[in-house]
């Protein structure tokens, strides 16, 4: 696996000696492994001289404020015209949001660095390894092969988006390699303690508490799918001031409510519009991701995700029958 890393590093490597505007993005609804991937790598671009701008469609979470960088995200592209666009973690290409000026460009090189499973990502260069913990333990390998030198700020980035993607290492695709990784980021000086109160960890206003009480409350359990659910609707969203990211984690929390951690989250984020979020453990036979891909969704066989339209209960009862 790593041959084949190391040649589509080379590969970016060349394609950037050409390049002077980079746009590095990653998904609506950015979760800390799609906002530290980000930064991680414009940060790098900065200091090696290109012009980069680091996009993400919507708002990234305010607990992740403590991230180098993370004042310089944009949410439009404006009239940025880059020559390489860097797209990571992103699982299905229609997350980016990136608007028709970019993907109507031509001569637009595309690199994409994902873990999620093979879908519709797109490049020249696609970087598609699911093996891995996260993207940012990608990443991590591609800035060895340049040789970068792991700064404290790159390791803060990096051990905040492998630590929250693997679950705080309670995930599956946490490996031997992944802890080599974190004993060398943590040498740099970074506070792992900082980094799982952060994102592991409900330090939250009383708003946003109340709204997990409230999901967490009405949890309930299907016993012919062992399948634990909650769901919030618009209104719920409107009442406690609370937006989609401010959810990130909460269907992990569901699932271990469940005798086979299999959950869903389901939250209407507009009217008559789902987003679904599933979670489970390989080793429990539950592939979730088969699920969301029924459903026009992606992710991973432990977290998975999926949008519909319709109401709650339509979207569940699809949920259900999938699983059964």
């Amino acid at each position: 696996m790593f041959n084949k890393l190391n040649n589509q590093f080379k590969q970016i490597d060349e394609l950037l000696k050409n390049a002077r505007k980079v746009l590095v993005a990653s998904h609506e609804n950015p979760d800390p492994d799609a906002v530290s991937s980000v930064l991680t790598i414009h940060n790098v671009l900065k200091n090696e001289g290109f012009q980069s701008l680091s996009y993400l469609p919507t708002t990234a979470p305010k607990n992740l404020s403590y991230l180098p960088g993370f004042f310089e995200i944009e949410y439009q592209v404006g009239n940025f015209e880059p020559d390489v666009l860097i797209a990571l973690d992103y699982g299905d290409f229609r997350r980016l949001r990136l608007p028709s000026h970019i993907l109507n460009k031509p001569q637009l090189n595309i690199i994409t660095i994902d873990h999620h499973v093979e879908s519709d990502q797109k490049g020249k260069i696609k970087i598609v390894e699911p093996a891995f913990s996260s993207t940012s333990e990608i990443v991590y390998h591609w800035l060895k092969h340049k040789n970068v030198e792991i700064s404290k700020d790159i390791a803060l980035c990096l051990l905040s988006g492998i630590i929250s993607d693997s679950g705080g290492f309670r995930h599956v695709s946490t490996s031997s390699e992944t802890f080599n990784i974190v004993s060398e980021l943590l040498s740099k000086g970074v506070s792992l303690n900082k980094i799982i109160r952060q994102t592991l960890t409900m330090d939250s206003p009383l708003n946003f508490s109340k709204a997990w009480g409230k999901v967490l409350s009405r949890a309930k359990l299907d016993e012919k799918t062992n399948l634990v659910y909650s769901w919030l609707a618009f209104d719920d969203l409107d009442r406690c001031k609370v937006s989609l990211a401010d959810f990130d984690g909460i269907t992990n929390l569901i699932s271990s409510s469940s005798p086979v951690n299999l959950g869903l989250f389901l939250v209407e984020y507009e009217k008559g519009k789902i987003k679904g979020s599933l979670r489970s453990e390989p080793y429990k036979g539950r592939d979730v991701v088969k699920i969301a891909k029924a459903l026009g969704g992606g992710g991973h066989a432990y977290a998975a995700g999926f949008q519909q339209e319709g109401t709650i209960d339509e979207t569940l009862k699809k949920v259900i029958e999938l699983i059964k």
